[in-house]
């Protein structure tokens, strides 16, 4: 008896969670949608769409807070990785850069090689540094706002640049 009432339990149960909408067409033509019934009206099943209730929120909430505020929560040179060794012909390297959240409108950054900044102002998070000279290098980078105001700054990373193959 117990497993006939938990089998019988759903059918009971669903048809709660339903409810009726009523749709007509007005005489101007104008479409609507109620809860209320209207004369000619045409009835539309909808079902309460479960919920999820397990939410992962903290990430989202410390990024949410971090726009809000104006604040970045990660900002590091990626590439190349610090004392690496580059083996390049072209004398030039790959650099990438980490922003947690995204680049806010109006911020802009700043890249420095060898304590002098770029000409340029970079908006993305990868780029070639070109036509380097062989030996070693120090970038850093700076997220700077559209002011020029220094919003946040990267830590320094060394790599070396050296001839890829030696004849």
């Amino acid at each position: 008896m117990r497993i006939l009432i938990l089998l019988l339990l759903p059918l009971v149960v669903l048809p709660l969670h339903a409810r009726d909408v009523y749709k007509w067409i007005t005489p101007e033509g104008e479409v609507v949608y109620s809860e209320n019934y209207q004369p000619g009206a045409d009835t539309i099943r909808v079902q309460d769409k479960k919920r999820n209730t397990t939410l992962k929120v903290d990430e989202l909430d410390k990024e949410a807070e971090a726009a809000a505020s104006g604040a970045y929560l990660q900002f590091d040179i990626v590439q190349p990785s610090n004392d690496e060794t580059i083996r390049s012909d072209e004398n030039s390297v790959s650099v990438g850069l980490s922003i947690s959240p995204p680049l806010f409108n109006g911020h802009a950054i700043h890249l420095y090689v060898d304590g002098k900044k770029l000409d340029s102002e970079i908006k993305t998070t990868q780029l070639v540094l070109q036509q380097l000279s062989r030996g070693t290098h120090t970038i850093k980078a700076e997220i700077v706002d559209a002011e020029g105001e220094l919003v946040k700054q990267s830590g320094s990373t060394t790599f070396h640049l050296r001839q890829a193959a030696v004849n």
